[in-house]
């Protein structure tokens, strides 16, 4: 009779948190619970599943996922990919090298996978974001503004997302200025994605980090950009938005700075100009803080501590009451998607049939105006304050 492998628990915190993180459908803020319940990690690891059911409270299936957890062969998978990629450095949130500007958002990375300059979130950061169909205006004064920062203050690290257009440039015109920077990506380190930006992307790494928390063989899927994007805005004291369009992803960065308590900056463009149509919007609803110079960032930043999270800047004014048919009609059905228990953003998507892009733009019209605040990473529900009739 064959002896059954004896398979110990993860020997670090990394490890540990690693092999939680990689359970479906448990994310950083069930993990916290069920440690803020007395349970350190190694405890949670080794328990077997009645043991979880009883202490925790937890259903069986989440139960027998976790006891499993350290032998699940998803992790041994992984555990052997960061093994054969020496140079990336595994982070949690015990990890002294865990940016602490990450600990104080809902839902931070359970796990952020590290390539490149430690250290580099622990300096001042500012993120520059925009589309990717960008014009030659938004490359030439992007180009501008970090030249001009660099000249201003050398010790500052751009943070942007590697995506193609206004982040690429962002990148590369940082390190053409002798600044760090910092690409927080939306898929795992063994896809970098675009492909093109292969040789960004070592520059980078020499002269910077690339950073993400998604597993090393993700592919970077549509749904991942948004959760990245709180990120992006996160490490950093401030957005600067140089061109966007109306459905822009980088709409959703600043939405995500402004609950977050970070500055929002945006360059203006042309009224007739499709590229800027989404920095003007941000700039007339007072979103945005209108800039055409980096002095005017410095300024406003003053390269004081970020303020804390809490409380939250108010998105909107909303009502107890508010009459349904003030909404668009996608507004509409988002709102009852929601409002049917479906909280999850892909869930939303496909039970809705409206676009991802399409739907990025409704859910941040929502939470700008109030309505609609996000829970996590991935999850959104209707303010408790909010009665809609």
């Amino acid at each position: 009779m064959q002896k059954e492998e004896f398979c110990p628990i993860p020997e670090t915190p990394e490890l540990q948190w690693l092999a939680l993180s990689l359970v479906p459908g448990l994310g950083f803020r069930s993990i916290q619970e069920m440690l803020n319940a007395g349970k350190s990690m190694s405890e949670l690891l080794q328990a077997t599943p009645g043991e979880l059911v009883r202490d925790l409270g937890i259903n069986s299936k989440v139960a027998n996922k976790i006891a499993s957890a350290s032998k699940a062969s998803t992790f041994a998978i992984e555990k052997r990919l960061i093994e054969e990629s020496p140079e990336t450095r595994l982070y949690c949130p015990e990890s002294e090298a865990y940016p602490l500007q990450l600990k104080e958002i809902e839902s931070p990375p359970s796990v952020l996978y590290w390539k490149g300059i430690e250290g580099l979130a622990g300096k001042p950061c500012l993120a520059f974001v925009g589309s990717r169909a960008c014009s030659a205006y938004g490359l030439k004064h992007t180009k501008r503004l970090i030249l001009e920062l660099a000249e201003a203050k050398p010790e500052l690290v751009i943070v942007s997302g590697m995506a193609r257009g206004i982040d690429t440039v962002a990148h590369q015109a940082a390190l053409d200025a002798g600044l760090k920077t910092i690409a927080v990506l939306a898929g795992g380190l063994n896809h970098l994605y675009p492909p093109e930006n292969s040789l960004l992307a070592e520059r980078i790494q020499e002269e910077g980090a690339l950073i993400t928390e998604f597993p090393m063989a993700v592919k970077p899927l549509a749904k991942h950009f948004p959760i990245r994007n709180r990120v992006i805005s996160c490490l950093s004291l401030g957005v600067v938005v140089s061109e966007a369009r109306l459905k822009s992803g980088a709409n959703i960065t600043a939405a995500f700075a402004l609950q977050q308590n970070r500055e929002v900056f945006a360059l203006p463009g042309r009224v007739d100009s499709e590229a800027s149509a989404g920095t003007n919007r941000l700039i007339s609803r007072q979103h945005a803080k209108l800039i055409s110079r980096a002095d005017e960032i410095l300024e406003e930043l003053r390269f004081g501590r970020v303020k804390s999270q809490q409380p939250l800047l108010p998105l909107g004014q909303a009502q107890k009451v508010i009459q349904r048919k003030v909404f668009s009609d996608l507004e509409q059905k988002v709102l009852k998607q929601i409002e049917n228990g479906t909280e999850e953003l892909n869930d939303i998507h496909v039970e809705s049939g409206i676009s991802m892009n399409q739907l990025l733009d409704v859910i941040l019209e929502l939470e700008l105006k109030g309505i609609v605040q996000q829970n996590n990473s991935s999850t959104y529900s209707i303010k408790e304050e909010i009665v809609l009739q």
